[in-house]
């Protein structure tokens, strides 16, 4: 059933999403928490180890190229998702951390270090929720374009 269901682009998709997201979040709290950087210096040195992985992992796994990576693609991938954590990313984090930092504050037996991290990793949690249907959208139309879709002429009902 597992290999039934990583034959599905969208649930590759969302392995490799989740798989470059731990490793964006995991370099972020590294560089803020123990490195002392400030959020923002973190989330760029993060995100761009995320973007570049991301990258080689989305044209052999996800979309399956079968063509060697080219350095216009990547441009191509570094632009769309660029723009997806600038932009995106940077307005969602922006907004969302003073809520999650009050709802963490009301919450008994919350120690401050660790809201601290709640209110870092839940607003950047949300962020790549929704960068994540953004990039898929502009990866699988412009960058990681096929002539035929791998799963769109199967039925998810065929993986039981």
């Amino acid at each position: 059933m597992l290999k039934k269901l990583w034959d599905y682009k969208k649930i590759r998709y969302l392995c490799i999403g989740s798989f470059n997201s731990l490793v964006d979040i995991t370099i972020l709290n590294t560089l803020v928490f123990v490195g002392h950087l400030s959020v923002l210096i973190a989330n760029v040195c993060s995100v761009s180890v995320g973007i570049t992985v991301s990258y080689f992992l989305n044209h052999f796994l996800v979309f399956r190229h079968q063509n060697k990576p080219r350095y216009k693609s990547f441009i191509k991938f570094f632009i769309v998702t660029g723009a997806s954590v600038i932009v995106i990313q940077t307005i969602i984090i922006d907004l969302s951390r003073p809520l999650y930092a009050d709802f963490t504050r009301n919450i008994h037996g919350i120690s401050t270090p660790l809201q601290g991290k709640i209110s870092l990793n839940l607003p950047k949690i949300t962020a790549i929720l929704i960068g994540m249907i953004w990039n898929y959208f502009f990866y699988s139309r412009l960058i990681f374009r096929s002539k035929t879709s791998d799963d769109e002429a199967k039925s998810i009902t065929n993986i039981v």
